[in-house]
Formats: structure tokens, C-alpha cells, sequence
């Protein structure tokens, strides 16, 4: 049986249509696997000096995009919690049934035993960065997942579960301002590189008001950020390819030329909202 101090440090996940958010900074650069056979092992430096380290526990590999969705329903669970006045906690008590379909999953058995798998690599995934921090050499270290805990009946079916945000992720919602919307289309993605590149479009290219005309990465910058083993020009060809789906919620992808090679330029486009 839980105390009463335990239960002032969870809440009660929310039912219904929770409008989705997104940490920004895991938005904008290399902090899970694109591929769903990832590494054990990612780094990245960025263009201001900020350095991001993934790796995972032994016998484990780094979480992938697909499991952030389990993250991203969590951020906008503490997020809609806050927005109705209610008492913020990194820790959910929530049904396994309600999270998968609310990003758009399956709930038989077999998707159950996914999404424990991906709790497990989750909470495997350790993350070291100075992203956030205004001295660059000065190290966060947390794990994507802090805690899980799941109960099951006689036959193995879920009746309940707990999870736990790490506190450099749940300052970021108690900021206000280290979250950004998403569109619930996202889910409907399938690809990792298309997934991907939708939120660095939303991290940087926003609205569509402050930034009229897009935002512009270069193909070599993508390829860093990614994290991908890929050599550069495969990198290429695969991202050519999301151009011309151009698929993503809500931006455009155009490639230009810069005057270092290849440019993507991300516009917003009000019509797929």
C-alpha cells in the first residue's frame, strides 16, 4: 500500500484528447537512435558547443525515436497537469491501454510486450550533455527513463503501471518554456529520418510568423545531428528521399544550394495543420 507521502509525489495520468508537447533541446539534436536496430553508442557536438553523449547499459541498446513517443506523452501528461492547476510530478500512474492508443498503437499483447521493451531501453539510454547549461564543460548525466514499475494479473495482463521523468526533463516542463507543441500527426509517421526531421523543423522553424522564410540546415549538419553511422552521401540520398515525399505536419522541405553544398530550407505550410 502506498503512503500518504507517496502519493503526493505521482498523479493520475489524464484521459481524453492532451494536446501533445516536446522538449525542445531532445528536439534538436542526437539523443536516441533513428534506426530501430540502433547503436550502443551515439555523440555529437553542436554548432554552439554543446556535446551530447548517448550510450546504454550492457547487454542493451540506446532507445530509439519510436520509444521517445512514451516520453513525449509523459511531457504532455505533466504539461495539461500544470495547465489545470493540478500538483505536477515527474512520476504517472497511468494504464499501459491509455498510452498506446494515445499515440497511436496497438493494444494487444504483442504490443504490450513492445512497449515494455521500450520502457526497458528508455530507461537504459544514458544521456550525458552541457545542452542547457551556460558553461559547456560542465555535464548533465540522466537516463531518458528514471523508474517503471508495472503490474500485471495472474495472466500477464497490465492492470497499472508508473513511470518517472528524469528531473532534466521535467525542469524543462516546469519552465514553460523549454516545451514545444507538436502536432498529433507525428505519430502517424513512420519513418525515423521523417520523424526527426518534423521536429527539428518545429524546433526551429516554428510558426511560420518569426521565421517567414523557414529555417536552413545543411545536408552536412543534418547528418551530424542525426547521429546516423551513415556515411555522408548515403545520408544524402536518404534525406533527397524526404524531400520528395515531403510528408512532414505542417512544413515543407525544400533543398537549395548553399555556399558549403547542400541546403534544406523548412517552411511553414498553415494548409496541413
Amino acid at each position: 500500500m502506498s503512503t500518504s507521502k507517496e502519493q503526493l509525489d505521482l498523479f493520475v495520468a489524464l484521459i481524453g484528447d492532451i494536446p501533445f508537447r516536446d522538449d525542445r533541446e531532445v528536439m534538436s539534436a542526437p539523443m536516441v537512435s533513428l534506426s530501430k536496430k540502433p547503436p550502443a553508442e551515439l555523440e555529437w557536438t553542436g554548432p554552439s558547443g554543446q556535446h551530447v553523449r548517448i550510450s546504454a547499459t550492457t547487454g542493451s541498446s540506446i532507445a530509439t525515436i519510436y520509444d521517445f513517443d512514451i516520453v513525449i506523452w509523459a511531457i504532455s501528461q505533466v504539461n495539461a497537469a500544470i495547465e489545470r492547476g493540478k500538483e505536477p510530478s515527474p512520476t504517472i500512474t497511468f494504464r499501459p491501454y491509455d498510452l498506446l492508443r494515445a499515440i497511436g498503437r496497438g493494444t494487444s499483447g504483442r504490443d504490450y510486450e513492445r512497449l515494455k521493451a521500450a520502457i526497458d531501453r528508455l530507461r537504459a539510454t544514458r544521456i550525458e550533455t552541457t545542452i542547457r547549461r551556460r558553461n559547456k564543460d560542465r555535464l548533465e548525466d540522466f537516463n531518458l527513463l528514471a523508474d517503471f514499475s508495472l503490474e500485471e494479473d495472474s495472466d500477464g495482463k497490465p492492470l497499472g503501471a508508473q513511470i518517472t521523468l528524469p528531473r532534466w526533463i521535467y525542469r524543462a516542463i516546469e519552465s514553460r518554456k523549454d516545451i514545444l507543441s507538436i502536432s498529433p500527426l507525428y505519430f502517424e509517421l513512420t519513418g525515423g529520418l521523417d520523424r526527426f526531421l518534423y521536429r527539428l523543423a518545429r524546433r526551429h522553424a516554428g510558426n511560420g510568423m518569426d521565421n517567414p522564410d523557414g529555417w536552413v540546415f545543411t545536408f552536412r549538419d543534418l547528418h551530424s545531428r542525426t547521429g546516423t553511422p551513415a556515411p555522408l552521401n548515403q545520408f544524402s540520398r536518404d534525406l533527397r528521399k524526404a524531400i520528395e515525399r515531403n510528408c512532414l505536419p505542417t512544413y515543407e522541405m525544400i533543398e537549395e544550394r548553399g555556399a558549403n553544398g547542400p541546403i534544406v530550407r523548412f517552411k511553414w505550410r498553415q494548409t496541413l495543420l
